[in-house]
C-alpha cells in the first residue's frame, strides 16, 4: 500500500490543481528574473564586444584618416600624402615611378655619351680617345724590356696628341724670335740703302728715330701676321707634358714592385689629356670659327694645371679623400692612404700578369654630396669622380661672361672660383702677344669636372682600380657584355 503524502501537502497539491494558472503566472513571475539575469549577461557580452571591435575599426580608420605618409621622388624631396595611399594611387605613382626611371635612364646614357668618347670636338673627332692602343697601355707585359718601350710610346704619343690639339683648335704662337730678327734684318737694311747706304752709326739723330719707328712698325707686322692666322695663343708650355726625357720617366720601373706607380702615372697623364682637351675645345667653342686672336674673346692661354687625384680610400665606402695621383703628373714617391697604410701596388687576388676582369660599378645608386668639401657637393664616389684644374688665360674682359658659358657647357665642368686682373698688353707686346683694343684681363679659374667610372675604368689599370676602390670582376664571369661600354674603351 503506497504512502500517503502528509494531509497538509495533500491539501496544497489539491488547491495547485485547482489553481494551475495562478501557479503558472507565480512561477513566470519568479523564474523571469533569474533567467532575465543570465540572458541580460549573456547578451550584455556580445553587445560589449561587438562594440569594442567596431570601436577598434573606428579608431584605425581615424588613424588612417590621420596618417601623413611621405611619397619618395628620385632625384627631390618627398611628396607629403594625407591619409593612407588608395590602391589607384598606388598604381598610378607605381607609373609615375616607372616614367620617373625611364626618363633617368635616357638622361644618363646621354650624359654618358657626352662624358665619353661619343662626343666630338671641334674637328668632328672623339672627345677623349686613348693616348695609345691599350694593347700598349695598361695592357703590356709586365717586364722591364716592355715597360720601357711602353713609357717611350706613351710620352711620344702624348706630345703628338696636344700638338694635334692644338694644331685642331688652331692655337699658336707669337713670331719666333729668329724670324722677327730676319724681318727686323731686312727692313733695316732698305732704310740704310734709301739713305745712300750709309752706315747705321753716322745716322742723324732724326734718321735713327725715323728708323726705330721703321723697326718698330717691322717688329708690329710680323706679330701682327701671325695673331691673325690664330684663334689664340698657346703651346705645349701651358701644360704638364713630359718629355721622353724627364728623369721622372726615365726613372720609373726602377723594380717590379715599381709597375703600380708607373701604370697610376700614365694613366694620369692620359686623363690630364682628356681634362685639357676640354678646356681648350672650349675655347675654341668661345672664339668661333674664322676669328683672330686681336678680335676673338679668349686671347692666350697661360696656364693648365691639373689638380692631384682626390678620391676615396681603396675598399672603402666613405667620402673621405686620400690623394691617389701626384701633383702636376709627376709622382716621386708612393703616395700613403689617409689611414697610414701602406700604398696599395696591385689588386689583392689578381696576378700581375693576370688579366683584367670588367669593373664593378653600379650606377643606379646615389651619389653622395658633401657640401663642405665644394660648393657644388659633388665628390669622387663609385660612380663618379671629380678631378679640378686651375687655368689661368687672357681674355678681352667685356667677352668673360661668354667665355664663362662655352666652359660650363663643356662636359660638366663647373667654375668654383675666378681670380681677375687687368693684364698689361704693353708688356705682352714686347713679348710678340698682341690683344688688340678691347682691354683685357687675366684669369685665374678653378674647375671642377666629371667623369663617370662606367667608362673610364674600363680604361684603367688595375692599380688604379685598386686606388679608387673600384672591384673587378673574375675572368670570364662577367655579365653579357655592354656594346656602348666595349666601344668606348675599344
Amino acid at each position: 500500500m503506497a504512502k500517503q503524502l502528509p494531509k497538509q501537502v495533500q491539501s496544497a497539491v489539491a488547491w495547485i490543481k485547482g489553481n494551475t494558472l495562478v501557479v503558472a503566472f507565480c512561477a513566470i513571475i519568479i523564474a523571469v528574473p533569474v533567467v532575465s539575469y543570465f540572458a541580460a549577461d549573456w547578451f550584455g557580452q556580445g553587445i560589449r564586444s561587438e562594440a569594442e571591435k567596431k570601436a577598434k575599426a573606428y579608431a584605425s580608420v581615424t588613424s588612417a584618416l590621420n596618417t601623413k605618409v611621405d611619397l619618395p621622388i628620385p632625384g627631390g624631396d618627398p611628396v607629403p600624402l594625407d591619409g593612407l595611399p588608395t590602391q589607384q594611387t598606388v598604381a598610378e605613382f607605381g607609373e609615375l615611378l616607372k616614367g620617373a626611371e625611364r626618363n633617368a635612364d635616357a638622361v644618363y646614357a646621354t650624359a654618358q655619351s657626352h662624358n665619353t668618347n661619343g662626343g666630338t670636338d671641334v674637328a668632328g673627332k672623339s672627345r677623349h680617345p686613348t693616348i695609345v692602343p691599350d694593347a700598349v697601355f695598361p695592357n703590356y707585359p709586365k717586364n722591364f724590356g716592355d715597360a720601357s718601350k711602353v713609357r717611350a710610346n706613351f710620352v711620344k704619343a702624348l706630345n703628338a696628341k696636344y700638338q694635334e690639339l692644338l694644331k685642331q683648335v688652331n692655337a699658336g704662337s707669337p713670331p719666333d724670335g729668329s724670324v722677327l730678327r730676319t724681318s727686323i734684318q731686312t727692313e733695316q737694311d732698305r732704310f740704310l740703302l734709301d739713305r745712300g747706304g750709309i752706315p747705321i752709326e753716322k745716322l742723324t739723330s732724326d734718321d735713327r728715330k725715323a728708323l726705330e719707328n721703321r723697326l718698330a712698325q717691322a717688329r708690329l707686322i710680323g706679330c701682327n701676321e701671325v695673331a691673325k692666322g690664330i684663334s689664340f695663343y698657346a703651346d705645349l708650355n701651358a701644360f704638364s707634358v713630359p718629355s721622353e726625357e724627364d728623369p721622372a720617366i726615365l726613372g720609373l720601373f726602377k723594380d717590379m714592385k715599381d709597375v703600380a706607380s708607373q701604370d697610376r702615372l700614365l694613366f694620369d697623364l692620359q686623363w690630364q689629356y682628356w681634362i685639357a682637351s676640354d678646356v681648350v675645345n672650349a675655347f675654341a667653342a668661345a672664339n668661333g670659327k674664322g676669328g683672330a686672336v686681336t678680335t676673338d674673346p679668349v686671347k692666350r692661354l697661360v696656364r693648365l694645371s691639373i689638380l692631384p687625384m682626390q678620391a676615396m680610400a681603396a675598399g672603402s665606402a666613405s667620402t673621405e679623400t686620400n690623394a691617389v695621383m701626384a701633383e702636376d703628373s709627376i709622382p716621386t714617391e708612393e703616395v700613403p692612404l689617409e689611414d697610414g697604410s701602406a700604398p696599395v701596388t696591385s689588386q689583392p687576388g689578381v696576378a700581375i700578369d693576370a688579366p683584367l676582369g670588367k669593373p664593378v660599378v653600379d650606377t643606379s645608386i646615389d651619389a653622395p654630396r658633401d657640401f663642405s668639401k665644394s660648393l657644388t657637393g659633388r665628390v669622387s664616389n663609385p660612380v663618379y669622380d671629380v678631378r679640378l684644374a686651375e687655368v689661368t688665360f687672357i681674355a678681352e674682359t667685356g667677352k668673360l661672361p661668354q667665355v664663362f658659358d662655352k666652359l660650363a657647357r663643356e662636359n660638366f665642368m663647373t667654375i668654383t672660383n675666378v681670380r681677375l686682373t687687368p693684364a698689361d698688353v704693353f708688356d705682352a707686346a714686347r713679348m710678340g702677344y698682341l690683344y688688340g683694343v678691347q682691354p683685357v684681363s687675366e684669369v685665374t679659374a678653378t674647375l671642377e669636372t666629371v667623369w663617370f667610372r662606367d667608362w673610364t675604368s674600363v680604361l684603367m689599370p688595375a692599380a688604379v682600380r685598386t686606388a679608387l676602390g673600384i672591384q673587378s670582376a673574375t675572368p670570364g664571369s662577367e655579365p653579357a657584355s655592354d656594346t656602348t661600354t666595349e666601344a668606348q674603351g675599344s
